[in-house]
């Protein structure tokens, strides 16, 4: 465009010598006058004839003019009528001069020296500098300085030629108008760089001191550039235009700039190409900056094709030798599916004048469509690069930054949303297909899945900074980094008692995605990790907290939530009153299962300790199984809501087994394995304890032994505590009714005595000492010297008598004999023996006693 209007400016400085030269040399000539204006009545009277009719007048040494007629004669009126005139008029120093010629002339005075100057018939001038006029007629009026042509009026300079209908020369004022049907062309020369021009307008005016040239009604122009200068050809149309020319190389003037008012349109192509079109309400061309400034209305279709760049705006800066366009207001640009929009746009186009690149600024906005997905950006600040095959190549953001990935099929990809203050950067590698994705400042990615109406979830990363990259069809996400104080968040569509809101804490994360879908796969954190789950329905629900040196968060690739979370280092897992730690924690939402591997698994609430080497806590049910060695504290007495059968409320109750499970809700404790619960010096061992909290009982199961109470015996006048043993197959404790009972085999030991029976029932008091105890079934009371048995057995440990009932009951001393009968009392302090022989069943029974005499 600057080489076509380097052409315009020809034509410009053209018609500006065309009003110069009509400025000097009025003419206009034929066989008779009848010229507007011209006197009706002239004096017939002629006063003198001449024949080759010449005069000079000169200044000084210099000669000022020439003339030279055929014929020259003067009337009576003073008026002169000359033919086949001559005019030469030098300049200050004689060398150059302007000629003018033409049939006729007719001079007529006017008072004060007033005159009028007609010339007729092939009117002819001749410039110093090489521009020819011609016309029929032409009148000059000395009264007002003014010279007027009626008729057509041609000129040519040089390869410059044009005419008008009509023209009025102001000589004082130095305007020139030309009245209608303006037409100047310029012949190209391809040697000399040189391309042609055709400019039309209805009239023009030339304001030869201002250097303006207005063009009105219907301003059209066709330029034709010279080979090589970017343009070959280009048809300008307004309503009206004007020049401003100026003279930067001494006499020679040049177009300084071209506005153009009112339906502009511009079109300018390369050769056979398809044309670059501009239309605007106005456009003013720069010809030293070699641009133009389009305002109201601008739109510009760079390539009129079938994948043309169309430009809209409200102004526009367009400099096309350098391929660039600065837009503003409303702006938008498009390029097949590519959309650039914003307040103020800097375009950059190709050679071949497509898109190659755009800043936009102010609601800056850029969209690329594929038939998979759309992406969108938004910011205050766009810059995005796009290559020759008008495709975006990369869009770089700053400031409010905010990035949509929207899938062509909803319920089957998530939508990308990617937000940030600071910048934003995305390479794509074709239509519809990225690259990678990478931005600064605090980075949000959304990633809304389709909702399935179950358990699916949204999921949230956010960063200080965030990289991300797509798979090799660059439809798909394929990885995300994740750096500075980075949260990872997957919240439910609808709430239930099932379904949980994550978030994750961490300084990094690195996720990996499903091969399709745009849904996360995996999401690795690191160092000091913190996962929070919240329920989105509460109903006694608590919030589930895990932390860890490292965690691995892993989706279900249908419903999109946290399938598992799998924590080590260091791990920690915390709901409500419950806690668990171990070197590595594994959560599945399934089944809701925490699974404890490695260290020192360990889980404990307020009441109790449990140690294991696998403990598996089932968070749905309230339930635990812990596995290997395991070791379990209550922290006193009451924490076992006294269902332990140990005396000391405030003291640590401590049990271990092969295996234990929990019932938390229900609060009931299972130990098996080599399962031994104690107490300081109190103990219970057997197979397997049950211990339930609610009902206050205790059950041991299998090998059962037991250091569970003492007894008083009064020795040596003295009164001590000796513990009691106990075994059984199975032992039971109530601890509201405070009785312990052992059934199958029973064996009670205190010191050197012993009982044992099918079932022993041993009550005692609130210090958990021994009241009583009763044994039924094949009952044996054995001390060192002194042996009973019975079909039952009583023992008062305040008195210290046991009362044996039997069929019979017998009682044997090695020293003093044995005795037999359906009732037998001994006074252990006393060292006595009671017998009766009725009974009930029996009342006729009898006693039989066999005494030892010493």
């Amino acid at each position: 465009m600057p080489h076509i209007f380097r052409v315009g400016a020809v034509v410009l400085f053209s018609v500006s010598l065309l009003a110069i030269g009509i400025g000097f040399y009025r003419a206009k000539n034929r066989a008779e006058f009848r010229m507007q204006g011209f006197p009706t009545e002239l004096s017939k009277d002629v006063v003198a004839t001449i024949n080759n009719y010449e005069r000079r007048e000169t200044d000084g040494d210099t000669l000022r003019y020439l003339i030279k007629a055929d014929r020259a004669t003067t009337f009576a009126d003073n008026h002169q009528e000359m033919k086949n005139v001559y005019l030469e008029v030098f300049d200050e120093t004689g060398a150059g001069s302007d000629k003018i010629t033409a049939a006729k002339a007719v001079y007529v005075p006017g008072e004060n020296r007033m005159f009028t100057v007609y010339f007729a018939g092939d009117v002819a001038i001749a410039t110093r500098d090489s521009l020819n006029v011609r016309t029929q007629q032409l009148t000059y009026k000395k009264e007002n300085e003014t010279a007027s042509a009626d008729e057509e009026v041609e000129f040519d300079r040089l390869n410059v030629k044009g005419k008008s209908f009509g023209a009025v020369v102001d000589i004082t004022q130095k305007r020139v108008q030309l009245l209608r049907d303006v037409n100047i062309e310029v012949a190209g020369d391809e040697g000399s760089g040189v391309g042609s021009a055709i400019v039309r307008a209805g009239s023009a005016s030339y304001d030869q001191m201002n250097e303006r040239i207005d063009l009105e009604n219907n301003f059209t122009a066709n330029l034709n550039g010279a080979s090589g200068s970017g343009i070959r050809n280009a048809d300008v149309v307004a309503a009206r235009a004007v020049a401003l020319l100026h003279m930067p190389d001494g006499d020679q003037r040049k177009l300084k700039t071209l506005e153009m008012f009112d339906n502009v349109k511009i079109d300018a192509k390369e050769g056979d190409d398809r044309p670059t079109k501009i239309e605007a309400g106005y456009a003013m061309y720069n010809a030293q900056a070699a641009q133009f400034d389009l305002g109201r209305g601008v739109k510009i279709i760079t390539v009129e094709d079938s994948s043309p760049t169309q430009i809209t705006s409200s102004s526009a800066v367009y400099r096309q030798s350098s391929g660039r366009i600065d837009l503003a207001g409303g702006v938008e640009v498009t390029q097949r599916n590519d959309v650039v929009k914003g307040e103020a746009v800097t375009v950059f186009l190709h050679p071949d004048r497509k898109l190659k690149g755009a800043v936009v600024r102010d609601n800056a906005y850029v969209r690329q469509a594929a038939a998979a997905q759309t992406t969108e950006i938004w910011a205050a600040e766009i810059n995005a690069e796009f290559g020759t095959d008008q495709v975006m190549r990369q869009a770089r953001a700053s400031n409010a930054v905010r990035a949509v990935l929207t899938p062509a099929t909803a319920s089957e990809y998530s939508k990308i949303t990617m937000t940030t203050p600071g910048s934003a950067d995305i390479a794509f590698k074709g239509a519809g297909q990225i690259e990678r994705m990478t931005a600064d400042g605090r980075t949000t990615i959304h990633m809304d899945v389709p909702d399935n109406g179950r358990d699916s979830s949204n999921k949230r990363l956010v960063a200080d900074s965030m990289k991300t990259s797509f798979s090799a069809d660059g439809k798909n996400l394929h990885k995300a980094e994740a750096v500075g104080n980075a949260e990872l968040y997957a919240d439910p569509h609808r709430a239930s008692p099932e379904n949980y809101r994550t978030a994750i804490n961490a300084p990094r994360f690195d996720c990996e995605f499903f091969p399709v879908g745009n849904n996360a796969k995996s999401c690795v954190a690191s160092t000091n990790v913190r996962a929070v789950r919240t329920p989105t329905v509460a109903q006694g629900r608590s919030n589930q907290v895990l932390t860890a040196e490292r965690m691995t968060a892993v989706f279900n690739e249908t419903s999109r939530d946290v399938q598992q979370l799998d924590a080590s280092g260091n791990a920690k897992f915390t709901e409500a009153d419950r806690n668990a730690s171990a070197a590595n924690i594994s959560y599945t939402a399934a089944d809701r299962f925490v699974r404890l591997r490695g260290g020192e698994p360990t889980a404990w609430d307020s009441n109790a300790r449990a140690k294991a080497a696998e403990i598996d806590w089932n968070t749905r049910e309230q339930r635990s199984a812990l596995r290997g060695n395991v070791s379990t504290t209550y922290f006193s007495q009451r924490q076992t809501g006294g269902a332990a059968p140990f005396g000391q409320t405030g003291r640590p109750v401590y049990v271990t087994a092969d295996a234990t499970e929990f019932d938390h809700r229900a609060e009931v404790a299972v130990f098996t394995g080599n399962a031994r619960g104690w107490q300081d010096n109190n103990y219970v061992r057997a197979n397997k304890l049950t211990m339930r909290q609610k009902e206050g009982q205790f059950i041991a199961e299998g090998a059962v032994q037991s250091l569970l109470y003492d007894a008083k015996r009064r020795e040596v006048g003295t009164n001590r505590s000796v513990p009691v043993y106990a075994s059984a197959n199975r032992m039971t404790y109530n601890q509201a009714e405070r009785v312990l009972r052992y059934e199958e085999n029973a064996d009670i030991r205190q010191g050197t005595d012993r009982l044992t029976g099918r079932v022993a029932t041993v009550y005692l008091d609130a210090n958990n000492e021994l009241v009583r105890t009763d044994i039924e079934g094949n009952v044996n009371v054995t001390q060192p010297e002194r042996r009973a048995s019975g079909d039952y057995a009583r023992y008062d440990a305040a008195d210290e008598v046991v009362v044996l009932r039997g069929n019979p009951a017998r009682i044997e001393d090695v020293k003093s004999g044995s005795a037999q009968g359906a009732e037998v009392t001994v006074f252990l302090r006393e060292n006595r023996v009671v017998g009766e022989g009725r009974s009930k069943e029996n009342p006729s029974g009898r006693l039989r006693t066999v005494y030892k005499v010493n």
